[in-house]
């Protein structure tokens, strides 16, 4: 267990669960506590616990990347399933009351402690709907709105007879294997759209198992239409125990001492803890679209899975992929930048930003080389009454170049796709219903890619536009939509000085550069 150092400032972390052990109580900043002695269960959430507090030692850097200690605020609200009725005696309303407890709770933390991340390891054993919205999502959403707080949920675990088979290296079985698999869709309150969902992937040093895998218990997307879930993945421990290093992610049992275990409830908290970190490393107030969108934007496909013939597939599996740590997301390289956009669109109003591709990047006749991405996270005003439409309004984003025709007309051209754009469908009937599966319409979080390593175009003009739409008869909200777009321009071949370029490039046209990740203030356009 990591020694807690006196005057040190660590990240805090909510724990939604039946409680922690006292094993780590040096930890433990506050605690709600609605149970008796007799009705709870400490072994969850101290498992949770000991790997936001202690994950690095207990395992290793390529399993829990973000270094040991974190102050938490135990939340102690789910009675034992092992106590007959003990859930409807302190919940005889149901799911909604719990939730109307984690709510209490939520606040308070938040009032007396600041704290924003909180890790919901729990769902209802409801899987999520293809074409409505629960009213434990709504609420959910609800409570992460009203304190200005972000959960970060389980995407659910699979039991026998609905686990799949471990993952094969040999894509056309892993692929069949997905196709006969039944009832192991994600579970409620996973598809909540402004909460992180997490899945888990196979840890790396197991022998009988695929490193990085999607672990075989471990539910999948899409659940409703118009959102990605799950968002992200982490380890979470294998599904099939290993004779030298059992489940292979270690953590605390409620007496201190180590086991193995494995769920997705064991992947959240390490997405929590990053998340945490960015909230607990960036100065000032950071708003949760900024965190979500940082996370979202650093998350890279397992290897195992980033094949054009799993695209479809791995979004479902693991979201945008498994995120860096917050170490990695903060300091970026010399050979990319990256620029984030933290604003409030307005009705009848849309945000461009112009700027100069990095002049290292540009040949003599303006053609443009490089890579860049592009992620664009949103908190779009939602009703439940409209089922798969839930989502009212739709912010989009583009990364447009100049174009110049001989007589000197100039328009803009978009160069980036979705990273899930399987191919064209400009000419398919299908038209809409494929740009809610693949180009992401309609949902709070979008990403698109743009690799030019030949490059293209003719002009060194570039320039971001963010815009948005609404459904028929929907109003545009008085107070605006809030967003964050993340654009990272970068040489990956090569050791370009990107950063040092775009900086410049940027305070010699008096855009005020601050330090993060050179976040650029700017103005709406009517």
């Amino acid at each position: 267990m990591p020694e807690r150092i006196i005057g040190q400032k660590y990240p805090r972390i909510g724990i939604v669960d039946g409680g922690v052990a006292d094993c780590l109580s040096d930890w433990v900043l506050d605690r709600w506590d609605t149970l008796a002695d007799e009705d709870t269960d400490v072994e969850h959430g101290t498992f949770i616990g000991g790997i936001v507090i202690a994950g690095k030692s207990a395992n290793s850097n390529t399993i829990c990347v973000e270094d040991d200690g974190a102050e938490i605020v135990d939340i102690r609200v789910l009675p034992s399933e092992h106590v007959a009725d003990a859930f409807q005696t302190y919940y005889p309303n149901g799911a909604l009351e719990f939730f109307d407890e984690i709510e209490m709770a939520v606040a308070d933390a938040k009032a007396k402690h600041g704290v924003r991340i909180f890790n919901l390891s729990l769902n209802v054993e409801n899987p999520v709907a293809l074409d409505s919205y629960s009213l434990i999502a709504e609420k959910i959403d609800q409570v992460s709105e009203d304190n200005d707080v972000l959960f970060v949920i389980s995407a659910g675990n699979a039991d026998d007879p609905d686990t799949r088979p471990e993952w094969n290296i040999d894509r056309e079985i892993a692929l069949a294997d997905l196709a006969t698999s039944r009832n192991d869709g994600i579970w409620v309150p996973a598809e909540s759209v402004r909460s992180v969902t997490v899945a888990a992937v196979n840890p790396p040093h197991l022998t009988n198992v695929v490193a990085g895998a999607p672990a075989r218990y471990s539910r999948r997307g899409p659940g409703i239409r118009a959102a990605v879930k799950p968002d992200v993945a982490q380890v979470g421990g294998s599904g099939t125990s290993c004779p030298i290093n059992g489940l292979g992610l270690r953590s605390l049992l409620p007496d201190g001492s180590l086991t193995t275990g494995c769920g997705t409830s064991y992947a959240a908290p390490q997405v929590a803890k990053t998340l945490a970190l960015l909230d607990h490393q960036i100065e000032g107030d950071v708003s949760r679209e900024t965190l979500v969108a940082l996370l979202l934007h650093s998350a890279q496909l397992p290897q195992i899975l980033n094949h054009k013939s799993l695209a479809t597939v791995a979004r479902d599996l693991v979201g945008f992929g498994i995120p860096a740590d917050s170490h990695t997301i903060l300091e970026g390289q010399e050979n990319q930048i990256t620029l984030v956009f933290a604003s409030r669109l307005m009705r009848e109003q849309q945000v461009v930003f112009d700027f100069t591709w990095p002049a290292s990047l540009v040949g003599p006749s303006g053609k443009c080389r490089g890579d860049a991405a592009l992620t664009l996270v949103s908190t779009p005003p939602l009703d439940r009454r409209y089922g798969a439409e839930f989502v009212r309004v739709d912010l989009s984003a583009s990364l447009q170049q100049e174009q110049i025709t001989s007589d000197g007309t100039v328009s803009w051209k978009g160069q980036m796709e979705p990273i899930y754009l399987p191919g064209k469908t400009d000419d398919d009937p299908m038209f809409e219903a494929k740009q809610i599966e693949h180009v992401l319409k309609w949902s709070p979080v979008k990403a698109w890619k743009l690799h030019i390593p030949k490059g293209r175009g003719k002009s060194s003009s570039w320039r971001m536009k963010i815009n948005y739409l609404t459904r028929a008869g929907e109003a545009f909200p008085d107070e605006g939509v809030p967003f964050t777009a993340v654009l990272t321009l970068s040489d990956k071949k090569g050791d370009a000085p990107i950063f040092d370029e775009m900086r410049q490039s940027l305070l010699s046209r008096n855009v005020k550069v601050e330090d993060i990740r050179t976040a650029a203030r700017i103005a709406t356009r009517t």
